[in-house]
């Protein structure tokens, strides 16, 4: 089962721990390059080939000692450089499998742990047990070698640091035996949750979306089959239908549209989907290469709305619908004196026929002025002299705002489960906690959603914070992370090296930045250019390190926030900074960073956030 040139075996080499005992360690060796050569497309650097030389001596010694003693640890499964299908290169050095429990081996020339290093091994475990078929009810054990040691022996968050000469002597004592098919574990589908770039990709090569576990206990696929559903009874009972799909932060709503796109365009190409989020119809069509798949929402406003032009789709999705532009800000904005639902309204009855409206319904996220009216304002467009009959499908909790009209509830139109946060479910409401100023409760859900392998760190220090980064995804190149702050922090966090100001902002090129892997010009992940909540809501990072300005602060017994001056008459703006950090903090997939600058005005708000459950970012773990 060893991987050898031309298999492309998700590893560099698998067997049972007697086959690779009998095997030369170079043939091993050979067999991790060539696996990284196929993989990478390039050879393993000097470095590389070093450490591989030194973990395969460590780990061939441990496991000689350990089958001397308990025989059958022969039978047990081994899998080295273990690729994580459509993870970007993510490979845990071991993998050992000894019927009864799985570990999670990485191995680090280096005598104390890194807490970058820590998180990675943690992360692999963390994942293997939920996106991996075959491990799916298995304990996952994440162990942490440390090759330029013999002493350390430590646990901390299910987490084993050990030094080389104490391997053994743990899997002794920590494996729980049981029958093996390691072959079948090896063939096991890894299904990963994608990020919103990678399924908006899988959808537009015509690829399958992965059956994903976490994904279909949210309930996505149940409302995209509904929403399926009521869009072809729109079609063939000729109906003019508003369906309203709500969901938490991260809840999967952008991916459930894009979906419902996918299916509807296999069939007919009737349907488009609308975003008014300007940095995420960027990265999208870049990622996409093609301008059709996603538009702009307030250009396909003004194209359509505003004249007697029709579109050519029947069924039309549009993100953030709770975020339309009402009628004062439509008119203060000099684009007519009709809010954008009621022009979207509008266009539907002009369609000869049918028409779908499909809107996506965020939670407590209104960051632009003119977006306060919330869902109200499609009550107000259906309700209009001119307009005609609707049938309005939507989750139980919006009905109310639909008093009156034809209104269908769905369950299966709530998606109340984060898959952005990966496992840390709790997230969304941590933050809801944390600026309602309950820290008492935030520190519990914090501890909650850090126990499920989503670590959440504060610190004053933004070199340790990059290092923090840059050591956690080392290895990992298509990981995405970088630094979000608020727009109002512009003026309070440049002296600290963190450059939010507007023109530094502006010059960000939303789709270099999501895009791009760190090293190349423009990425995110270089660390040295800011994106504010304008930029980056709808999106998502593996890490955001959150660089907390002066706008919201702690004042020792509740949030002080400094709004600025209102732009738009009608807007709230003590409600817009706080949905500003809303965003901010919720923008994660692996875990949280936050900076505070090293400035007395921020001391407090330092000890609010670790009374609310966020940890010190340690320098190394011990």
């Amino acid at each position: 089962m060893d991987g050898a040139v031309g298999d492309r075996q998700p590893y560099g080499w698998g067997g049972t721990v007697g086959d690779y005992l009998s095997q030369p360690p170079t043939l091993v060796l050979s067999a991790l390059e060539t696996h990284l050569l196929n993989l990478m497309g390039c050879h393993a650097s000097s470095s590389q080939q070093n450490a591989w030389r030194e973990e395969e001596a460590l780990l061939r010694g441990a496991l000689r000692d350990l089958a001397i003693a308990r025989p059958e640890v022969t039978g047990w499964g081994l899998a080295l450089e273990y690729e994580l299908h459509l993870e970007g290169g993510r490979r845990p050095d071991a993998i050992l499998h000894s019927g009864g429990s799985i570990f999670v081996l990485e191995f680090k020339q280096a005598s104390v742990a890194p807490t970058g290093a820590a998180d990675q091994v943690i992360a692999y475990a963390r994942d293997l047990a939920e996106y991996h078929q075959a491990t799916h009810g298995l304990p996952v054990e994440p162990v942490l070698v440390l090759t330029n040691t013999s002493m350390v022996s430590s646990w901390a968050d299910g987490l084993a640091v050990l030094g080389p000469s104490q391997l053994a002597a743990f899997l002794d004592g920590s494996s729980a035996s049981g029958d093996i098919d390691f072959q079948t574990w090896l063939d096991s589908p890894y299904e990963p949750l994608p990020t919103l770039v990678e399924a908006a990709r899988m959808i537009f090569r015509e690829e399958p979306l992965p059956r994903i576990r976490r994904a279909e206990s949210a309930g996505i696929p149940e409302a995209v089959n509904l929403l399926v559903r009521l869009t072809k009874e729109a079609q063939r009972d000729s109906l003019r239908s508003l369906a309203m799909l709500a969901g938490v932060p991260g809840a999967g709503k952008t991916l459930a549209g894009l979906s419902l796109v996918y299916d509807r365009l296999a069939d007919d190409h009737d349907a488009v989907f609308l975003s008014g989020n300007g940095p995420l119809v960027q990265v999208l069509r870049d990622a996409l290469q093609s301008k059709t798949f996603v538009q702009d929402l307030h250009a396909f406003i003004t194209t359509y709305g505003t004249s007697t032009r029709l579109p050519d789709h029947h069924i039309v999705v549009f993100d953030e619908a709770q975020r339309a532009w009402d009628a004062g800000y439509m008119a203060w904005k000099g684009r007519g004196v009709a809010s954008e639902p009621d022009l979207l309204v509008e266009i539907g009855e002009r369609l000869p026929h049918w028409c779908a409206l499909v809107g996506l319904v965020g939670d407590g996220q209104e960051i632009h002025s003119g977006e306060e009216a919330g869902i109200q304002q499609w009550q107000t467009a259906l309700t209009r002299e001119a307009s005609l009959a609707w049938r309005v499908h939507c989750p139980p909790r919006l009905a109310p705002a639909f008093e009156g009209q034809d209104v269908t509830e769905h369950e299966d139109l709530d998606l109340t489960i984060s898959l952005r946060s990966r496992r840390a479910d709790d997230l969304h409401a941590w933050v809801a906690a944390l600026l309602d100023g309950r820290l008492g409760d935030a520190a519990k859900l914090a501890a909650s959603v850090q126990r499920r392998g989503f670590p959440m760190y504060v610190s004053r220090d933004l070199e340790r914070c990059k290092a923090y980064l840059r050591e956690r995804y080392l290895g990992e190149p298509e990981r995405r992370y970088g630094i979000i702050a608020s727009s109002k922090s512009q003026r309070f966090l440049p002296p600290y090296g963190v450059d939010s100001s507007w023109p530094a902002t502006k010059k960000v090129n939303f789709a270099h930045w999501y895009n791009r892997e760190r090293g190349q010009a423009g990425a995110g992940s270089n660390l040295d250019a800011v994106v504010t909540e304008f930029g980056c809501q709808g999106l998502e990072l593996d890490m955001p390190l959150v660089a907390w300005g002066d706008d919201v602060l702690w004042s020792g017994r509740a949030w002080k926030v400094k709004p600025g001056r209102p732009q738009y008459p009608q807007e709230d703006p003590v409600q817009l900074r706080l949905n500003c950090y809303r965003v901010l903090l919720t923008r994660g997939r692996d875990g949280l960073l936050v900076f505070l600058p090293d400035d007395r005005s921020v001391d407090l708000t330092e000890h609010a956030l670790l009374a609310a459950g966020l940890s010190p970012l340690p320098a190394l773990l011990t």
